[in-house]
């Protein structure tokens, strides 16, 4: 007996269970923190889409024009959550992976919103905050009874600093051989959903611009595709599209082409050499006017350069090679079947008027919009392709608007949009740079009349 009493066997085991007890005890209690981080990090997810859709949401919303969903910020916000499994109770939205009912003693608050500033910076932002409170278990001898774990994110709408210049509406911007392109203070867009909405063809484009963006995807080189941002959240506003309507008012919606609008008899153009302005003493349309070679075309009885005014086209426009046309307070109007042939070594020198035309300058129908002819150089109302080719030198200060067509730039041409105090807009449903063309709007300042191209990005 006094053997036993003085046996050390099993002394060693005795103070190894002794101490396991809080070593078991802090490995559970670091299990259930373990399970807390996890529950944190789908909280974290779950704000990250609930901010990111409600800034989407709110940028749709700011383009009701283009913007097919309806439902508010909040919804939106919410609903992104409870796709990632964080809901309020008794919420419910499409696509939602909470349950009918959380288990006993956890509850889950999702709160959105919108905010004007964050952190002392002025914007468009939207906040999510989501929560899950539960039991905790062994945290109790910490004197813990529930857990609260949340996350909160911000999403912020950008705008970018160079707002576009061109814009193909429901086309592509497209670059092939090696045209040289000069626009650092604007950038180019496209609102096809396409994926090539911004083309590549070959390696030889010579790229300054401001920005390249579109809600479609871009294909070609990666050294020009890389910097673009694709699809966008939202396409870009058209400012010029309540032109679209006037026009049909006044010209009818299926037109005999080339349409003449109610605008008879044909202009007298002297066999080329001149242009008459609309008036309401000459409502009349210069009809197939090609200028004669080597001729410095003016305007009624032999004026230089064209006077301002607003001259109605219809027919094809030829300007041939040694010719020139040249204007200030200028705009171009091309009725529908109308179309613009430049050839050879043609001059067009276009500025748009630098102030609101007077309605006098127009037929009743274009009278309401008179506004957006300010600055328009072109307006062309046609379908048919237009081609700026050749050799020709193209000098348009001034808005280019050509929905309907195709506008292509090939050959050689150069055409200079904008100068030193203001900057023009080549907007059409595709535009495309071809061979050795160049586009030059150096002179732009970084303002154009459209709004510049708008993201989504989480700021927290």
């Amino acid at each position: 007996m006094r053997g036993l009493l003085h046996s050390r066997r099993g002394s060693v085991a005795f103070a190894t269970v002794v101490a396991l007890i809080p070593l078991i005890g802090v490995v559970a209690l670091g299990g259930e923190a373990g399970s807390w981080y996890v529950t944190r990090q789908h909280a974290q997810n779950a704000a990250d889409a609930a901010a990111y859709s409600g800034a989407v949401q709110e940028l749709c919303l700011s383009n009701p024009l283009t913007c097919a969903v309806t439902e508010t910020v909040d919804y939106r916000a919410k609903q992104a959550a409870a796709q990632n499994s964080f809901c309020n109770a008794g919420a419910s939205y499409p696509g939602s992976q909470c349950g009918s009912s959380l288990p006993s003693g956890i509850s889950q608050t999702v709160e959105v919103a919108s905010l004007t500033s964050w952190k002392g910076t002025a914007g468009i932002y939207v906040q999510a905050t989501v929560s899950q409170q539960q039991p905790a278990y062994l945290a109790r001898v910490l004197g813990l009874t529930t857990v609260d774990i949340g996350a909160t994110a911000v999403a912020k709408v950008q705008s970018l600093a160079a707002p576009p210049c061109v814009l193909a509406l429901t086309g592509s911007v497209s670059f092939q051989g090696s045209p040289n392109i000069n626009a650092p203070n604007c950038g180019m867009a496209s609102n096809s959903t396409a994926n090539n909405a911004i083309n590549f063809t070959g390696g030889g484009a010579s790229m300054n611009v401001g920005s390249l963006t579109t809600v479609g995807g871009c294909t070609g080189q990666a050294q020009f595709c890389d910097p673009a941002l694709t699809y966008m959240p939202a396409p870009i506003k058209n400012p010029f599209s309540d032109l679209d309507g006037a026009l049909t008012t006044m010209c009818g919606t299926n037109p005999t082409l080339p349409a003449k609008c109610g605008l008879t008899p044909p202009c007298d153009n002297k066999g080329g050499k001149e242009l008459v302005p609309y008036t309401a003493a000459t409502p009349c349309t210069n009809d197939g006017f090609k200028s004669t070679g080597q001729t410095v075309v003016t305007g009624p009885n032999g004026v230089q350069p064209l006077p301002a005014g607003v001259y109605f086209i219809s027919g094809k426009l030829t300007v041939t090679a040694g010719s020139s046309i040249t204007g200030t307070g200028v705009t171009f109007i091309l009725l529908p079947g109308a179309e613009i042939v430049t050839q050879g070594s043609g001059t067009l020198t276009l500025n748009g008027p630098t102030s609101v035309p007077n309605d006098s300058s127009f037929p009743a129908a274009l009278q309401p919009s008179a506004a957006l002819f300010q600055y328009m150089a072109m307006y062309y109302a046609s379908a048919e392709p237009a081609h700026f080719g050749g050799n020709s030198n193209i000098n348009l200060t001034g808005n280019i608007y050509a929905p309907n067509a195709d506008v292509t730039f090939q050959g050689n041409p150069a055409i200079a949009v904008g100068d030193a105090g203001g900057c023009g807009q080549l907007i059409a449903k595709s535009v495309e740079f071809n061979g050795n063309s160049t586009f030059d709007t150096t002179g732009c300042p970084a303002s154009t009349k459209m709004t510049s191209s708008q993201y989504v990005q989480l700021v927290q």
